[in-house]
C-alpha cells in the first residue's frame, strides 16, 4: 500500500485524505492547530499529528520516509516550497504537489523542483465557469495577464456587509463580484442579492485592489 503524507487539513487537505482513504491509500495528516487535528482526527481513520509540516521531527514522526507521495496543503506558499524541499532531499519522497497559495508563484514552485502543484484561484475559477452559460466565456484565461486573480472571501459573524444587500456595498472599483458560494451551491450575485454570515464571496480582483475588496467585506485592516 502506497503511503501519502499530508501537511495541512484544512478544506483541501482535509478532502484529500479522505478521497485518498476511500481509495485504499495510507495516509498521515500533519496538523499545526491542535483543535482543528482533533477534529480530522474524529473524521477520518488515520494518522493525524499535531505539529508544524516544516518541522523535520514531525516529517519523520509522520513516516514521511520513503513515502510515495508528499501533499503540502498548509496555507503559507513559502510553507509549502520548504515541506517539499524537505520531503524529496531529506526524506527521499517520489513525489510531491504544493497547493500554490498566489498563482504568481507558480512558476517558482516549478523552478524548485515540486512536480505538481494546485492552484486554489485557478481551480475555483474552473469550478465557477464550469456553471457559467456557455457564451464563449474563458474566466480562466482572464489569469494569464498577471495582475488579476480571483480572491475568495468567506465573511464571519463579524463582517459589516453580512445581511446587506449587493448593491449597498461600497466596492473597490478594481474589483467584480462574481459568484457567492452558500451551503455547497454556488450563486451569481445581482443588486437584490443578500449576503449572509459564512458566505463564500468569489470576485475578480485588480491585484492592487485585493486589499481593499477584504476590507470591505471583512471590516478589518490588513
Amino acid at each position: 500500500m502506497e503511503r501519502i503524507i499530508i501537511a495541512g487539513a484544512g478544506k483541501i487537505g482535509f478532502q484529500l485524505a479522505k478521497m485518498l482513504i476511500n481509495a485504499g491509500y495510507e495516509v498521515a495528516i500533519i496538523e499545526q492547530d491542535r483543535q482543528r487535528g482533533a477534529q480530522v482526527a474524529e473524521s477520518l481513520d488515520t494518522k493525524v499529528l499535531c505539529g508544524n509540516g516544516t518541522d523535520l521531527n514531525v516529517l519523520r514522526d509522520a513516516g514521511t520516509l520513503g513515502a510515495a507521495y508528499f501533499a503540502a496543503m498548509m496555507s503559507s506558499d513559502a510553507d509549502n516550497i520548504v515541506a517539499c524541499q524537505m520531503a524529496k532531499e531529506r526524506f527521499h519522497v517520489g513525489q510531491t504537489i504544493a497547493r500554490v497559495i498566489d498563482p504568481g508563484n507558480e512558476k517558482l514552485f516549478r523552478m524548485l523542483g515540486i512536480d505538481a502543484t494546485v492552484n486554489t484561484a485557478t481551480l475555483a475559477a474552473r469550478t465557477i465557469s464550469s456553471v457559467l452559460p456557455s457564451n464563449g466565456l474563458k474566466l480562466t484565461s482572464i489569469f494569464d495577464k498577471g495582475d488579476v486573480e480571483l480572491a475568495e472571501v468567506k465573511l464571519n459573524g463579524t463582517s459589516p456587509v453580512a445581511g446587506k444587500l449587493v448593491s449597498e456595498i461600497a466596492f473597490p472599483g478594481d474589483c467584480l463580484l462574481i459568484a457567492i458560494l452558500r451551503n455547497d451551491e454556488i450563486t451569481f450575485p445581482r443588486g437584490n442579492t443578500t449576503l449572509q454570515e459564512n458566505d463564500t464571496v468569489y470576485a475578480l480582483t485588480k491585484r492592487t485592489a485585493t486589499k481593499a475588496l477584504k476590507e470591505s467585506l471583512l471590516g478589518t485592516k490588513s
